[in-house]
Order: structure tokens, then sequence, then C-alpha cells
């Protein structure tokens, strides 16, 4: 009888299929221990049932012995199934073995009992069933490992499958991704520096492709200085480091970035590279490069032509303002009254020109001739301010307040500047009422936002934005005397110390000027 017929017996014939069915109730296991354990309960009972035979005692004995030894070789081959090489779902096989072997043995010595006498027709019913049983569990045990061999096999065989479909469908998605790469390219290179793999739509402007690299090593490929940038990039990959830089290609500049590949034992086998063509952001990076360069030169040149203007219309204002003082020492009482109000504009005219030249000359010096920026304490520029003022204040009776304020990295005149000027101007536009203006600070992240606040007049929302340009004040020269400059001032401190700033507000219910500064690390005050 073949392998495969005796392995499948149980499915062939209907009359196993009972057995097979009792068995995997009970468990195979269990079936094999309890068939030891009757043949060692047997073992020791039948030299006492022997006593009562004509039989002599040791041929009983050593049936008792021959039982007694199947028996434990079942028990002994049952306890240490869970060790062997076979699945505990083919349990069931060794035991149907067993008990076929068992079942065979029986129904052989029946049918010798039926056709010829037996020397001792009990001891053979007793001995060869168990010996079978030892035989059946061999075959058992061998039957089983087959199908634990096999279906381990289909099982490795399955995963294999799936993992090459999973294999393949990884690389279709990876070569759709590489191929489809816009304006560059993306490659493996082996420990040889060969291209195994190259792919991407970034070949356009060269006049060779993917293909000629395809397969082939760099040193095989590039030359000069550009062979000398790839070897030394890519073999530093392979050593286990990424690397970053830019090559230029046939008049085309790319982008190179690369990446070690590595296994699970952490072993570089390949390195990634990326590339990508960034001629134009190169151009217009050089076109905005050589923009602010002349932006910087122009204004260069107007903070230099500014302060030239402002300091040489000095000299004819200051003959303006000397001769305006003879004419009313000469001749101021011989003036009607008339004559006095236009003198008097002339020489408020000439007070507010000095005025505007001296803002002038503050606003292009913020850059040239402000102080590096180190810890200033805000605390001690507003008290100074403040002593600056004094005299506004008491005139006006106003009410200046502050909150503790923080230290800051700054210009110190600078930032004094910037006090005096919103501190200045929420006294002047306070109204009908006595000014009330309050000064204070909060943390935001890597800054301080120091805000200025006051209850005056306030101001429309549409001119929020120009009251920061150049003589654009917004109240006229008959109720508040100003040159327009101040605020424009305060914009580029703050702007040079990296901040902002910014007035929250609205007609008639005050105004708000906040602006921010870098903070100092770890400082509270």
């Amino acid at each position: 009888m073949g392998s495969a017929t005796i392995t499948d017996w149980h499915y062939s014939y209907p009359a196993m299929k009972p057995l097979a069915g009792i068995l995997s109730d009970i468990g195979g296991r269990r079936a094999i221990l309890g068939l030891g354990s009757v043949y060692i309960l047997l073992s020791v009972v039948w030299p006492l049932v022997g006593m009562q035979r004509p039989t002599p005692f040791v041929e009983e004995l050593i049936v008792s012995i021959l039982m007694g030894g199947a028996g434990i070789i079942l028990i002994y081959v049952g306890y240490r199934l869970p060790q062997a090489d076979i699945r505990p779902k083919f349990f069931d096989t060794v035991a149907i073995w067993c008990f076929r072997a068992v079942g065979v043995m029986v129904g052989i010595l029946v049918f010798i009992a039926l056709v010829a006498d037996l020397n001792d027709p009990a001891h053979n019913f007793l001995i060869l069933p168990a010996l079978a049983a030892v035989a059946g569990v061999g075959a058992g045990r061998h039957d089983a490992r087959a199908k634990t061999r096999a279906h381990t096999l289909k099982e490795r065989n399955q995963e294999l499958q799936e993992t090459q479909a999973e294999l393949e469908e990884s690389e279709q998605r990876y070569r759709t991704l590489a191929e489809n790469f816009p304006n560059g390219a993306v490659a493996l290179v082996d420990d040889e520096l060969r291209h195994t793999i190259v792919a991407g739509q970034g070949f356009e402007p060269l006049d060779f492709d993917a293909a000629d690299l395809q397969g082939e090593r760099v040193q095989d490929v590039y030359s000069g200085e550009a062979l000398e940038t790839l070897e030394s990039n890519y073999r530093t990959t392979l050593a286990g480091e990424p690397t970053s830089f830019e090559l230029t290609v046939q008049g085309r500049v790319f982008e190179f970035r690369t990446h070690p590949l590595t296994d699970d034992d952490g072993n570089v086998y390949a390195g990634l590279v990326m590339s990508q063509d960034i001629t134009e952001r190169k151009q217009y990076e050089d076109k905005l490069e050589q923009l602010v360069s002349d932006l910087e030169e122009s204004n260069e040149r107007l903070e230099q032509f500014a302060y030239a203007a402002s300091h040489d219309l000095q000299e004819p204002l200051r003959m303006v303002s000397t001769y305006l003082q003879l004419i009313e020492r000469r001749y101021g009482d011989e003036l009607d009254e008339e004559g006095e109000e236009l003198f008097e504009y002339a020489v408020d005219g000439a007070e507010r020109m000095r005025s505007m030249i001296d803002g002038l000359l503050q606003y292009s010096r913020v850059e040239t001739m402000g102080d590096d920026l180190e810890p200033v304490n805000l605390a001690g520029v507003f008290d100074d301010v403040c002593e600056d003022l004094q005299v506004a204040i008491e005139e006006s009776e106003a009410d200046v307040t502050a909150d503790e304020l923080p230290c800051v990295k700054g210009d110190a005149n600078q930032l004094r500047q910037v006090f005096q000027n919103l501190l200045s101007n929420a006294i002047k536009f306070s109204g009908e009422e006595p000014p009330q203006v309050h000064v204070s600070a909060e943390r935001d992240g890597e800054e301080w936002i120091v805000s200025v606040a006051d209850h005056g007049i306030g101001i429309d929302i549409d001119d929020q934005e120009q009251i920061f340009e150049v003589f654009e004040g917004l109240h006229g020269d008959r109720d508040y005397a100003g040159t327009g400059i101040g605020l424009a001032v305060c914009e580029r401190i703050v702007e040079r110390h990296g901040g902002e700033i910014w007035v929250e507000s609205e007609f008639g219910e005050g105004s708000t000027f906040l602006f921010s500064l870098p903070a100092v690390t770890d400082s509270v005050t």
C-alpha cells in the first residue's frame, strides 16, 4: 500500500471515521496516555489472574513485563508529544495509527483463532496488540511528522508567495514614484558606486537619460570635478552618513540629497540618491540677492543724502533765525498788531523747520549711528524719560504710570527715544481731560510686547497705517504742534531691534501703541 494511502487511511474507509471523531473529542495525546495506562494496569493485574491458570508463573510474568513495557512506551510517547516536532493538530494522527494497529492485530488474531488452534490465545491477545500499539505509535509519529513538515512547507510557501507579491507591489510603487519624480531623479547606488536603479523626470534638459546611467558606475559616467564631488559624497553615504550638496551638470544646477539604506542588522547595503534641478531657483535667488544688495546700497545713499541735506539746511536756517532775532530787537517796537502776528508766523515757521530738520537727522541716523544691542532695563529708561518730560507732565497734570518692566536686548538711547516720542504723543493728544498714560509689558515667547496706553482722542481705523510714515501727522498744526516724524523714527528703531510696532485705537476712545522687543534670556525684570 502506498504512503499516500496509509496517510489518509481514516479518510478513505468509512469504518475509521467514527474512531477519528472519538479520538478528536477525547484528544489524541490523552487517548495514547489512556491506552498506555490500561496496559500498565493489566501488567500489574495479570500475574494475579495467571495464578488461577495452569500455565507456569514465569510465562505469566513475561506477559506482564511485555504489556507493562508497551504501556510505559505509550505513556512516554504521549508525554513527550508536545516536545516533538509535531503540530498539536496532528496528535490525533498518532493516536489513530496506534489504535488502528491494535485493531488490525486484534482482527488478525480473531481470524487465526477461527481457523487454527493457538498455543495460548489469551497470551496472544494480550502481547501482540500491545506490541502492535507500540508499532502503531511509531508509524503514527512518522506520519504526523510528515504531515507537520508538509503543512509547514505549505505555510512557508504561502508566506513566500505573499511576501513576493508584496515585494512586487512595493517595487511597482517605488518605480512609479521614481519615474514620476518631478524635475529631478531618484537612484540607488551599491558599494561599487554602480547605479542599480535610476528613474525620474529631471533628464529632459540633459543629453543623457536614466537608461544611460542604469547599471553604470559613477566613474564610467562622470569625470573631473563632478566625479570628485559625487564619489566623495556617495562613499560618505555608504559609510553611513547622509549628505547634501549642489552640482552643476551641463549648465544646470542640481541639488543632491543622499541617505544610507540599511538592513535589519544595521549594515549599509546601498545609498539612496535624490537630485532636483534647481537652476531656475538659483537664478531667482541670485537676482534676489542682487536686488537686496542694490536696495541696501540705495538706502545707504538715501541716508547719506538725507543726512547731508538736513545738515546743510541747518546753516541757512540758523541765518534766518538770527536775522529774525535782530529784526525783533531793532524794530519790534515799531510793528503794529498785524506786523507782530506776521512776525510770529515767521518765527514759528523757522522753529518748525528746525524741528523737522532735527527729525530728519534722527530718522536718517537710526541704522548708522545706533549702539550695539545689549541688555537694557526698560524700567530705568521709563524713569529717565519721565524725568525729561517732568515739565510737560506737571503742566498737563498727567498721570503717567507703569507696571514692572523687563530687561530687553536693545540700544538704550534709541529705546529712550521711542518712549519719549510715545509718552509725548500720549500727553499731547489727551483731549480736554488730564492725560492718563499707562505702560506695561507681556512676555510672548522670545519677545516682550510693550504697550503704551492712553485715554486721549484716539485714531480713526482708516488712519492707523499712515501715522508711521514720514510727515504724516493726522492733526492740524493749529491744534497740535508736531513734525510728523516721531512715529516714523519709532518704527525704524523698533525694526532695527527686530520687532514690530502697531496701534490699537478707536476715535474718541484712546489709543494703545504696542511694540515688540527681543527678550534677554532668563530675564525677569
